[in-house]
């Protein structure tokens, strides 16, 4: 009986096109990430050491995204040492990976067990930055205000150009953004207030385009019209309505995305009962009809229940409605 590693290439290489990436939710911590979702990388790491054959197709793909970070699988009771040692060991790893290196295009670290005293495993992933030529996608959590100056030491006068995807949940990590001048998308991860890592990114990060899980403050969008005003997407979450209005009249939004939970009874913003979402749709249509932006305009409404998306709906908005 044929097995699968009878297949043709061109079959297997076809099912590894539709193999679901690791899912991370922007707005969620990566530590907290459930045990489940990384299963599947587990199915590929069995089937990369079954033969030859899978090895080559199937290892590319079990390392395109590493993830040095603790899951509510492996996290060692919030054991902040061990956090620091799995982040070496994981860091060392890959340097010695040499085959491996040139596969991987997404980086998620934590550093919570980084402090004043204990800044090796810090300096072994600043080290692996430098030696990862294909990494697009850079995501560093959990970075608390007294390493901050550390990390920014390690980094300065480095530039790592291949990194276009940065996400961060430490407002002060804004030193060590010159280090990454082609960053084309920025997610801002809870913690973040957004507005100075926004006001650095004039002058040394210009082609942002996206930005994730924005705050909605008035200073907040001011800054995005002074210092990227070409950016185009923009998701946000659970706000009131005179704040998404600030969005009105920007230079390029073309691509408006909005993760909506329904509101209960209980929930308020600003003193104020949460919108609805028939009010929510209309007022980000209007958003995206009063931006300068011309051609097609796309609102996504992402529906969900808890941390459970349940529904996803794609408007059309301008030239087509």
């Amino acid at each position: 009986m044929p097995s699968l590693p009878d297949l043709p290439t061109e079959l297997l290489l076809e099912m590894v096109k539709h193999y679901p990436e690791l899912y991370l939710d922007f707005d969620a911590r990566i530590h907290g990430v459930a045990s489940e979702q990384f299963d599947g990388n587990d199915a590929l790491r069995a089937l990369s050491q079954t033969c030859r054959t899978l090895r080559r197709i199937f290892v590319p793909v079990l390392w395109a995204g590493v993830h040095a970070c603790f899951t509510q699988r492996n996290n060692p009771e919030k054991n902040r040492e061990r956090h620091a040692q799995m982040l070496e060991r994981r860091m060392i790893g890959i340097q010695k990976t040499r085959h491996a290196m040139c596969y991987i295009r997404s980086l998620s670290v934590s550093l919570a067990g980084v402090n004043m005293t204990n800044w090796q495993p810090m300096a072994e992933f600043v080290r692996v930055l430098g030696v990862l030529p294909q990494l697009q996608h850079l995501t560093i959590v959990l970075v608390f205000n007294e390493i901050v100056p550390v990390l920014s030491t390690a980094c300065q006068g480095k530039v790592f150009p291949s990194i276009l995807s940065l996400g961060v949940d430490n407002d002060n990590l804004e030193m060590i953004l010159p280090c990454f001048p082609n960053i084309k998308t920025l997610t801002f991860y809870p913690g973040s207030g957004c507005l100075p890592i926004l006001r650095a990114l004039k002058g040394s990060c210009e082609h942002v385009h996206t930005l994730n899980n924005l705050i909605l403050f008035a200073y907040n969008i001011e800054c995005i019209r002074d210092s990227i005003p070409n950016v185009s997407r923009i998701s946000v979450q659970q706000f009131a309505l005179e704040l998404l209005r600030l969005l009105e009249n920007m230079d390029n939004l073309s691509d408006l995305r909005i993760r909506y939970r329904e509101p209960l009874r209980v929930h308020v913003v600003h003193g104020k009962p949460l919108p609805l979402l028939e009010e929510v749709v209309a007022t980000a249509k209007r958003v995206l009809l009063t931006s300068k932006a011309t051609g097609r305009k796309e609102l996504h409404i992402q529906e969900f229940t808890g941390d459970i998306l349940r529904k996803e709906t794609l408007i059309i908005v301008g030239e087509s409605t």
